[in-house]
């Protein structure tokens, strides 16, 4: 099976677009045209007349610099065209100014026309390639090779060779019209080869624009997704019984850290934090549902080891086959009993910080990650309680914050977040949690690995 070719209306809605990339790849490429023929010209030229200075025409000086004052002017106009018209016409005026000092080399040099047909091939060759042509502009290149090639063989046939009439040298018809054919082949293998590449830029172009759309609609949907992910990410404030100050620092659009509160009918301040394994939209799409169950289950109870057992096995219903875990800890502020009742599935130790013994208690994981399902543990309730006072405080984070490395990969770990705790109990919850963060970025080296959520708890 052939190659698909090309569909040409697809660049359609792009030419304008297209048009303005091609005149720029023009105007680049017709600067390196002049630069690199002048100095292939005049460093040849040098060289034969060091090489063979009996051999030498001082005539070729004035070729040396016409083709100069050209390539100055055109480099000028070149600077000045803005449209893909006027680079082609630019282009052109040197490919004529290249191909006449070409011509009239071999008037001066007729002993050399032998080598008529291969130095007008390779100009063709050069000029065409060099110079992203389309199809009209390498027939116009091949018609002037072959006009400054015809030129040469009448010149001769004339006997009128500009400085050396007298040479000896016998050009036949049979001669011209063998130059000619293999001139003509040049021609058609030129046409090949662009129309090839015309084709492959016009394609890589439209790829690049449907990328470009592509790539433009997912970034509109991404910001949506980030919208609708911020509206499930609680918002710090202040109840009769506690200030609560929440915090979080996304490594990407979307993640896949989650947290939320909420205070009971009783009273009692209900908390949960968690992490999704990944990041990205599948970690967000996972979140969303999360966040749907988890206010479900929080009208039935608040009690936390209940609420994570029914939602583990809600994950492990609806999600085992997307091998997507979630490590969760869950807690209740019982403020009748002075109770804290809690619940931990594979999240890293929690914080209670006891403010009048300036001590931390860890709330340390029980069990699996969430949506696992050991059959061994699954009608099992975990859950555990610490006694709690005034001035109390709980700090709730995910792995992110206590997993940040510094320059030799050492982890911040949860002892220094247990020193920063107590170095720093009587500040405001908000206070508390950008000084936690500005610290973890100084210790940090290199960009953050893993979503941050803080939630930090002060109990009145």
């Amino acid at each position: 099976m052939g190659k698909n070719k090309f569909d040409k209306g697809r660049l359609v809605p792009y030419l304008s677009e297209f048009g303005e990339a091609k005149a720029k790849l023009i105007k680049s490429r017709l600067r390196l045209f002049c630069l690199l023929t002048l100095v292939i010209y005049i460093t040849t030229s040098a060289l034969g007349f060091i090489l063979d200075h009996g051999e030498f025409q001082s005539i070729e000086i004035v070729t040396w610099i016409l083709i100069t004052a050209v390539a100055v002017l055109v480099l000028f106009l070149n600077q000045r065209s803005g449209t893909l018209r006027e680079a082609k016409l630019n282009s052109a005026l040197f490919a004529v100014a290249f191909v006449s000092a070409m011509t009239f080399e071999f008037f001066i040099y007729p002993q050399y026309a032998s080598w008529g047909p291969a130095a007008f091939a390779l100009i063709m060759f050069f000029t065409c390639f060099v110079i992203p042509w389309d199809i009209p502009g390498v027939i116009f290149n091949g018609v002037l090779n072959m006009l400054g090639y015809s030129a040469f063989y009448i010149s001769c046939l004339l006997n009128k060779a500009i400085v050396a009439p007298d040479v000896s040298f016998v050009f036949s018809t049979k001669d011209y019209t063998d130059g000619l054919t293999f001139l003509s082949i040049a021609l058609v293998l030129c046409l090949a080869i662009r129309r090839r590449d015309n084709d492959r830029e016009k394609e890589n172009f439209v790829l690049m624009k449907e990328l470009e759309a592509r790539n433009n609609q997912m970034e509109e949907e991404l910001a949506l997704a980030r919208d609708v992910h911020k509206t499930l990410i609680p918002r710090s404030t202040s109840t009769d019984k506690a200030n609560i100050a929440v915090s979080h620092v996304p490594v990407s659009t979307v993640g896949g850290d989650y947290a939320t509160f909420h205070v009971t009918k009783d009273g009692d301040l209900f908390f949960l934090i968690g992490d999704i394994t990944g990041h990205g939209i599948s970690a967000a799409l996972l979140v969303n549902r999360i966040y749907g169950e988890v206010e479900n289950l929080i009208r039935q109870d608040c009690m936390p080891g209940k609420l994570l057992k029914e939602l583990d096995q809600f994950v492990q219903r609806h999600f085992k086959q997307t091998r997507m875990y979630l490590s969760v800890c869950s807690g209740l502020l019982d403020f009748r009993k002075g109770i804290l009742f809690y619940s931990n599935y594979g999240h890293p130790p929690q914080i209670l910080h006891q403010h009048k013994d300036n001590n931390v208690c860890l709330l340390k994981s029980q069990t699996h990650l969430l949506g696992i399902g050991f059959d061994a543990v699954e009608t099992k309730v975990f859950e555990g309680n610490l006694s709690f006072s005034h001035k109390d405080r709980i700090i709730l984070f995910t792995d992110g914050l206590i997993e940040a490395t510094d320059a030799n990969k050492e982890l911040y770990g949860i002892d220094r977040l247990s020193d920063f705790v107590k170095l720093h109990i009587d500040e405001h919850p908000t206070v508390f949690n950008n000084n936690l963060l500005e610290e973890v970025t100084a210790f940090r080296s290199g960009l953050p690995a893993d979503d941050i959520f803080l939630l930090t708890i002060d109990i009145k």
